[in-house]
């Protein structure tokens, strides 16, 4: 967002204020502006700290023109996110995912964009959850039948190991937590129904969208930021 949509939104802000008729209108007004362009500034500065942060750590050295064009794009992307409100933690996601693409060399602005869209919107629930399907998806670890030398499959062995993972914490106290994000984040297309079981219960699994976006981010180290 630039410095004319910037004072744009200012402009606008202080004429809500003004018509809301507070009785001292102007001194409102002239509050609102000065507060809203104090935010703009400080989200603008600390989403330059996440994202310096991360492309710190970024091995790649030089972009060709092309690439510097479609990375040009994503910061503005990115930049918008931040002044639209965009939680730090998702923010701090988006700044990876900048990463991650610069680091393999696969900088495409709609890609950036579309993940944008979704990353924004995620609760941190949300992200917890995500994390957590990806990571028991990646160990494929067989959970095995009661009374049985039999094992579920990965589909169903993951939807066990989630909810005695998951159930019972400080982001889902209740089974009903739990179930009603999967339902939320159906919005995403992050994660699909991939099995109804016999007690009439739905296991998610991740989409190919979950599993580009873990190729760019690495979900565990975002789970310790939150835990931190």
């Amino acid at each position: 967002m630039n410095n004319k949509i910037q004072n744009l939104s200012v402009a606008v802000t202080a004429d809500i204020l003004s018509a809301a008729d507070f009785g001292a209108s102007n001194f409102v007004a002239s509050l609102g502006n000065s507060l809203l362009t104090k935010l703009f500034r400080e989200r603008a500065e600390k989403s330059r700290e996440i994202a310096l942060n991360e492309m710190a750590k970024c091995k790649r050295s030089e972009l060709d023109i092309a690439s510097a064009d479609q990375f040009v794009a994503i910061v503005y992307r990115y930049q918008r996110a931040a002044l639209e409100g965009t939680a730090y933690l998702n923010l701090s996601i988006l700044a990876k995912i900048m990463k991650g693409q610069t680091t393999e060399g696969s900088i495409y602005a709609s890609e950036f964009s579309e993940f944008a869209e979704v990353v924004s919107s995620l609760k941190t629930k949300e992200i917890v959850y995500l994390g957590t399907l990806i990571r028991l998806h990646k160990a494929k670890e067989l959970v095995k039948k009661e009374s049985s030398d039999e094992y579920y499959d990965l589909h169903q062995s993951v939807g066990i190991s989630i909810n005695k993972l998951l159930i019972g914490t400080v982001h889902f106290p209740e089974t009903r937590d739990l179930i009603s994000c999967e339902s939320s984040l159906q919005r995403t297309a992050l994660i699909y129904p991939s099995l109804t079981t016999m007690d009439g219960s739905t296991i998610f699994s991740p989409t190919s969208e979950l599993e580009r976006l873990a190729s760019l981010v690495e979900f565990e180290e975002i789970l310790g930021e939150i835990n931190a």
